[in-house]
């Protein structure tokens, strides 16, 4: 059985300053660990040990993922976000949310 994913990015400008994230929410399996710790690239290399800022992000595309669960009262398989990509200039955690509200959705509506 394969794992459903999908994948959104978001950008946008404002006052001057481009916000940028692509997220990428999967679901998982019922007896997988709550541990997961999301994969991070900011210009196309992984991070792995996160600044403040960097948490941030992911915390906001966590949050996006919860609040399209919510909204679209979700039932099936948990959802989570697996990957995080942006880059060091344009990361941005309001565009990591919208991101990932993105992707939820659609994996949720299947579209």
């Amino acid at each position: 059985m394969s794992m459903r994913s999908a994948t959104r990015k978001h950008l946008s400008v404002v006052g001057g300053i481009a916000r940028f994230a692509m997220v990428t929410v999967a679901e998982a399996a019922k007896e997988a660990p709550n541990d997961h710790k999301p994969l991070l690239f900011l210009n196309d290399r992984n991070v792995e040990h996160f600044t403040s800022e960097e948490t941030k992000l992911i915390e906001a595309a966590v949050q996006g993922l919860r609040e399209a669960e919510a909204k679209l009262n979700w039932q099936g398989l948990p959802l989570r976000v697996v990957k995080v990509d942006s880059s060091y200039v344009d990361m941005h955690p309001e565009a990591a949310r919208l991101a990932a509200i993105a992707a939820a959705t659609e994996l949720i509506q299947g579209k």
